[in-house]
């Protein structure tokens, strides 16, 4: 079983400069699609983790932790790069002179 650890500091500090490069050039190409590479990326890692957890945990009580933890940096992750695609969407609908269908992350601006 193939164990892709990103809760390794290491690792986890590398992913998280890949998203934060992905939407850096998300932002300032104006293109949303961009920063949507990340977001697919640890959803399949999500689904990845996920399924070690359910079959393998049995198996090896070993991995047990360390799929909890890759588990809980994935939804973190998966939060950060989420916000970020809405971010950068705003950003290329203004832009672009698109309407928006609903103006998403309104209600996080209105109270920062």
């Amino acid at each position: 079983m193939v164990l892709v650890n990103i809760a390794n500091p290491w690792a986890l500090l590398i992913a998280l400069f890949l998203t934060l490069c992905f939407i850096y050039i998300g932002k300032e190409a104006k293109n949303a699609y961009v920063s949507l590479v990340p977001l697919v990326v640890f959803l399949i890692l999500l689904v990845m983790h996920g399924l070690q957890f359910l079959m393998g945990h049995l198996q090896y009580e070993e991995i047990g932790p360390i799929l909890a933890k890759c588990l809980l940096v994935d939804f973190v992750m998966i939060f950060l790069s989420y916000i970020s695609y809405l971010w950068i969407d705003d950003i290329e609908a203004k832009a672009k002179k698109k309407k928006s269908i609903d103006d998403s992350l309104e209600w996080f601006w209105k109270k920062v």
